[in-house]
């Protein structure tokens, strides 16, 4: 697929590219194209020289897209989506944004009118859309380690089966991450509610890049 990588200059997003350029083209977007093209060359960079990466700012990024994963922060999801709505035209979507905020003591979970940031992106594009809440557990400093073992599952909500497939079949390009089906795109709230508690308790406990395993006692 060609992958739009949308605030894809981040951590988040540079993780992504490192996992996913063996198989697919990426386009890490950004605002301004120049960041876009640093961030690309530095990707292939790291990855040795080889790589279909390239970059280019957000709305191009999009429209040339397959898949549009959203790397911006929750609080600039709202305006970069709405800005851009026009340049989507039925590609998957996928969400790994957390509403969330820091009172100086903990993390919390502070999700918009529509519960989730799942929800809200959906009501912000086209109908007909394909949304899908995933990847928000994943630590971005393990993904950018391009040989770890993640060994961590990856919660997927989504109201089409074939959207969870897709996102299942990337979620295991990288190593030992496992997908999950966590429900229709309406139980995304609980989903990513689970980021700021594993924050909290990454903190108060000194645990590095946190993840989360969902394990059977049978």
């Amino acid at each position: 697929m060609k992958i739009a990588l949308v605030g894809g200059t981040g951590d988040i997003g540079t993780g992504f590219a490192l996992r996913w350029a063996a198989n697919h083209e990426i386009i890490i977007g950004s605002r301004k194209a120049d960041r876009a093209l640093e961030s690309a060359a530095a990707v292939i960079k790291l990855l040795g020289g080889s790589g279909n990466v390239w970059g280019a700012d957000n709305a191009s990024a999009i429209a040339a897209a397959d898949a549009v994963v959203l790397c911006v922060p929750y609080e600039h999801l709202a305006s970069v989506t709405s800005d851009l709505r026009s340049f989507y035209s039925g590609q998957l979507v996928i969400s790994p944004v957390v509403p969330m905020s820091y009172n100086g003591k903990f993390f919390q979970f502070v999700p918009p009118k529509e519960g989730s940031a799942a929800c809200q992106v959906r009501s912000l594009l086209p109908d007909g859309m394909r949304i899908v809440s995933a990847f928000h557990t994943i630590s971005a400093a393990a993904l950018q380690a391009q040989d770890r073992e993640l060994k961590a599952d990856v919660l997927i909500c989504a109201d089409e089966p074939e959207a969870v497939e897709q996102v299942s079949r990337l979620a295991m390009e990288v190593k030992s991450l496992r997908p999950l089906n966590a429900g229709p795109l309406q139980a995304s709230a609980m989903v990513e509610s689970l980021t700021p508690m594993l924050l909290n308790v990454a903190r108060k406990n000194k645990i590095k890049d946190a993840g989360i395993r969902i394990v059977s006692e049978r």
